[in-house]
């Protein structure tokens, strides 16, 4: 496990340099009005990912070495389909005749959700199958990608509007998933597996409330963007906090293994011990990165990003008490996602959006940015304080267990 934790590691670091690379390319060639369109098409093509992932998401983890994986596939695209079509209608309704959200570009919202959604899906059965290494290349593989044609399109094109990064996506996960198909078709080939059992009830049963927890936990920040006013407080907002997000990277290299891990040992209380120590870790590594972006000073994010991004770095510090919250929550998450306990990923995650909701109109009204920059850090304690509780309840571990570290070392180097 611990090699695989490295490897993933490793991995994100590269991925994390290159979202930042595209974060601040487009940044600068798109400004800050133009950045915050992307981001709400982004946006709503993550919505649409996650509520289709009820049946397509990370939760198959868990259901793919007990059920039939033939029937899962096909049935998962079907829903795919049938989901994205049904989820773009609603969007549409939504802001047709309440004016809710933003439905700009609706074809292309269709079409890249069920790129990404499909390729999204075809990973899971990957990591489902531990291979490892090709997971991490394809999680690589898309953003060098994505970098790769918006230089061109940039650089080469001279195109400086919402419509190079549209072609950037449709480029690089029209790739990605040609190699995620071959990698699943070698799957299939050589899956003697003679499972029969099937049972979607349960898995759309646990993928709801995983779902839709991760969609309350998206939303306790991005909600914020349908309140900030325009596209671009909008886009300022969203790339400060793609950045202090990257801080997610380490948390979000341990988190995949702990899941397939959970899902397959046998052994509860080492389980606990091992996400209770794997999370003080991520927590401090992720104390260090946020101490060192504050020594960071403003002007050299302005160099990067442009003259219209000048306040980012003050909403990154802003933000930056609710990312280490969830940067030891996301581990805890993940062992009560891989014991099936999704229902407690929803309580906490619920309760965390149902805080931005009752504070954030307010608090954007009166601090615009930082308003909204405390919204998400009170949310995102809310939801971690919850998690703990359960996590330390259900283990019979102590506040004390918090801060102890010397067996935590040598429980890891055995697992």
């Amino acid at each position: 496990m611990l090699k695989n934790i490295i490897s993933t590691l490793f991995t994100k670091g590269f991925v994390a340099f290159i979202n930042l690379a595209i974060l601040l390319v487009s940044c600068q060639q798109l400004g800050s009005d133009i950045r915050g369109q992307v981001s709400l098409l982004i946006f709503n093509i993550a919505i649409i990912q996650i509520i289709n992932e009820v049946y397509t998401g990370y939760i198959l983890v868990y259901f793919i070495p007990k059920f039939s994986l033939k029937k899962i596939y096909t049935s998962g695209l079907l829903w795919a389909i049938i989901c994205t079509i049904l989820c773009v209608a609603v969007m549409l309704f939504l802001f047709v005749f309440f004016e809710v959200g933003s439905i700009d570009h609706w074809f292309h919202l269709v079409a890249l959700s069920l790129l990404i959604i499909i390729h999204s899906f075809h990973m899971v059965i990957i990591l489902a199958k531990e291979r490892i290494k090709i997971y991490n290349f394809l999680n690589f593989f898309q953003p060098a990608l994505l970098l790769s044609v918006l230089f061109v399109m940039f650089f080469v094109f001279h195109i400086k509007t919402i419509n190079s990064y549209i072609i950037a996506l449709y480029v690089s996960f029209s790739a990605a998933i040609i190699v995620s198909i071959i990698q699943v078709a070698s799957i299939f080939k050589n899956h003697y597996n003679t499972l029969t059992l099937f049972e979607p009830k349960r898995i759309i049963e646990n993928g709801f409330y995983n779902q839709l927890a991760n969609l309350c936990h998206m939303l306790s920040n991005r909600y914020n963007f349908y309140l900030l006013g325009n596209t671009v407080l909008v886009g300022i907002y969203s790339s400060a906090t793609s950045l202090i997000e990257s801080v997610w990277i380490i948390s979000g290299s341990v988190s995949p293994i702990i899941l397939t891990y959970i899902a397959n040992e046998k052994d509860p209380a080492n389980n606990a011990k091992i996400t209770l120590f794997l999370a003080k870790i991520c927590f401090l590594l992720s104390l260090l990165c946020v101490v060192v972006l504050y020594f960071i000073p403003r002007e050299f994010f302005v160099f990067l990003l442009g003259q219209d991004f000048i306040h980012v770095k003050t909403v990154m510090m802003y933000l930056s008490p609710g990312i280490l919250f969830i940067s030891f929550a996301t581990i805890i998450s993940h062992y009560f996602a891989g014991l099936g306990k999704q229902r407690i990923l929803l309580i906490a995650n619920s309760c965390g959006l149902l805080t931005t909701i009752s504070v954030s109109r307010y608090l954007i009204a009166k601090d615009q940015l930082l308003g909204a920059s405390y919204s998400a850090c009170l949310s995102y304690f809310v939801a971690t304080i919850i998690l703990v509780v359960f996590f330390l309840k259900e283990n019979k571990f102590s506040l004390l267990d918090l801060l102890r570290f010397k067996k935590d070392f040598e429980l890891l180097k055995r697992s």
